[in-house]
């Protein structure tokens, strides 16, 4: 290893330290504890185990995690800080702003993700996201919450010192839960969907076509035509997908809330049916629940929300069979003054009515650059293995069991009544070919 090399360890090292002292003014390797108490606000903290250590005193209760260095990546370092609760009223989160000033370059930065809502106490909740400041050779982030309820307030914030990639996903999610998990009274219960005694009315998958452009990372834009589905539990439930591996609607939305929401019929009268649906959404990790009424009416045993139709997709009967070839494409391009991308893929699975199977596939990439007037490109492509099995469709579930016995569960449903033209396989379009 060359001295400017462990040179510029060594600056690295001290730079990032001198960032922590910022922070840290003292640390310790104290086991944490779970739940936790600070100042009358009541979190659940990450399992010593995974990392996490107390480290400072004072009005901020912070966690610290460190990252060694690697051949990929930079030493780092991840640091949670949660206040004390502060007395304020609620229609006001003005706090935010100071907590994003501890570190005053980053409130010159943009917002690059936000979350505003409710949690699951009635509390209101914003999530700000910042990226990036450069100081002294450490790239710096920044996760703002605060929280509000009538009589106080808490604010939290992740900071990430040269952390990125798996590590910015792992502590990000670290974070994430012990944000659901805060209390500002004793009383709020934990997180959890939950229906209420008025909630629910509705039972089945219905599905919805959305249509139009999106742009893509090459700079283009995609046309996209998606078989949305809603999947309506009785008691309140609803979920934006379908539950995989036989898992009721309830497992899958408490290991993946942010599929999932409450929802309500509401209006109406003796003679007629609601007039509207409220939709309670969980649209962030962190517990964000943001709420939605929209007109709504049945159409025999299909609903209109919104004016949007949405049809009822009945499941597939435990004996069924189907027979035929269905084919998933997908492809995407772009281009900019300086460079050009295009990706495409497609697979392809063959069902037979005596309960067997075949799968192939093939994807490829290529991409273009120019710099300085020198030309740069990559072109790459890849087939997927064949496999072949037999098969077995049950409600909205498909399972695919392969040579070797290894099973794949994957989530099904026609959105076309009587046809099975369009099948939705674990969210994508499979067209049949019919040989023309």
């Amino acid at each position: 290893m060359g001295n400017a090399h462990i040179d510029r360890i060594g600056r690295d090292k001290s730079a990032l330290d001198f960032i922590l002292v910022i922070f840290c003014l003292l640390s310790c390797s104290q086991a944490l504890a779970a739940p936790a108490d600070i100042g009358g606000l009541t979190v659940t903290l990450p399992d010593a185990a995974s990392g996490w250590r107390k480290a400072g005193k004072g009005n901020l209760f912070m966690l610290q995690k460190d990252f060694p260095q690697t051949e990929d990546d930079k030493r780092g370092s991840a640091l949670i800080q949660i206040t004390k609760p502060l007395p304020a009223t609620r229609n006001s989160l003005a706090g935010m702003k100071t907590f994003v000033a501890t570190l005053p370059d980053m409130a010159k930065e943009d917002i690059l993700i936000k979350h505003y809502g409710v949690t699951v106490n009635g509390y209101d909740i914003r999530v700000e996201e910042r990226c990036c400041v450069h100081q002294k050779n450490v790239t710096i982030s920044q996760i703002v919450v605060g929280i509000a309820g009538d009589k106080r307030q808490a604010y939290l914030q992740l900071v990430l010192l040269n952390v990125n990639g798996d590590r910015s996903s792992s502590a990000e999610a670290d974070f994430a839960t012990l944000v659901r998990s805060v209390k500002l009274d004793p009383s709020d219960k934990d997180f959890d969907l939950v229906p209420a005694s008025d909630d629910g009315g509705l039972d089945g998958v219905f599905t919805h076509l959305d249509t139009g452009l999106r742009p893509n990372v090459f700079g283009g834009m995609d046309f996209y035509s998606d078989s949305t589905i809603t999947m309506f539990d009785p008691k309140g439930l609803f979920s934006t997908e379908l539950p995989k591996g036989g898992r009721s609607i309830a497992e899958h939305c408490r290991d993946t809330p942010t599929d999932c929401g409450l929802y309500k019929l509401a209006g109406g009268g003796f003679f007629s049916s609601a007039g509207s649906i409220e939709m309670r959404s969980v649209t962030s990790a962190y517990g964000t629940i943001e709420i939605e009424r929209k007109p709504f009416s049945k159409k025999g045993g299909d609903l209109v929300i919104a004016d949007a139709d949405h049809r009822a997709v009945p499941p597939f009967d435990d004996s069924a069979t189907l027979d035929g070839e269905w084919v998933s494409t997908f492809a995407s391009s772009g281009m900019t003054a300086t460079s050009s991308g295009s990706v495409a893929s497609s697979h392809t699975l063959t069902l037979h009515r005596n309960g067997t199977f075949e799968r192939t596939g093939w994807s490829g990439a290529s991409m273009a650059n120019e710099i300085g007037g020198l030309q740069s490109g990559v072109t790459t492509s890849s087939n997927r293995p064949g496999a072949s099995g037999r098969y077995k469709l049950s409600g909205y579930r498909l399972d695919l069991t392969d040579a070797s016995g290894r099973t794949e569960t994957m989530s099904i449903f026609e959105p076309d009544k009587g046809s099975d033209g369009l099948l939705v396989i674990n969210g994508n379009n499979y067209l049949k070919d019919d040989g023309k």
